[in-house]
């Protein structure tokens, strides 16, 4: 009896863990302002600061809950950004780069700078990982929303 217990609740941890599906990839990263002062930071854990004030965490899942268990966003399907009520806020793809529908591209370069077109808007991640631009831009885009 114990064996089938315990084959039950290893079934359904594995269950449970192919369930969720990873949507967002990133590592511990920084982004500043032009003077160099960190705007937004986030631990390899998804813990997020800014002004060195823990504000909320962000999952590989692609939520993002407030240090008050508010779902702040999440991604869905599509690379689509809900808020916390379900309403699509806007799309931001892979690497990071946000269309407005107004011919505006904002994207990160490779060397870490937002560019907004071909002019540099003063912010810059570090490091330059790929892998992190589109956390890096759903979290700027939450930031300057707010």
């Amino acid at each position: 009896m114990k064996n089938i217990t315990r084959f039950m609740l290893l079934f359904l941890l594995l269950i449970s863990c192919a369930t969720k599906k990873e949507k967002l990839t990133f590592s511990k990263f920084i982004i500043s302002n032009a003077r160099g002062l960190t705007e937004i930071k986030v631990e390899d854990n998804g813990s997020i600061f800014i002004s060195d004030n823990l504000i909320g965490i962000i999952d590989k899942e692609g939520t993002i809950i407030t240090k008050n268990g508010t779902v702040l966003a999440e991604v869905i399907e599509d690379n689509q950004i809900i808020d916390g009520e379900g309403n699509t806020v806007i799309k931001i793809d892979k690497e990071g780069t946000v269309d407005k529908g107004s011919g505006e591209i904002i994207q990160w370069s490779e060397s870490g700078e937002l560019m907004k077109g071909d002019e540099t808007t003063g912010l810059r991640i570090f490091p330059a990982d790929k892998n992190s631009f589109q956390t890096a831009s759903i979290l700027l885009f939450l930031h300057l929303s707010i």
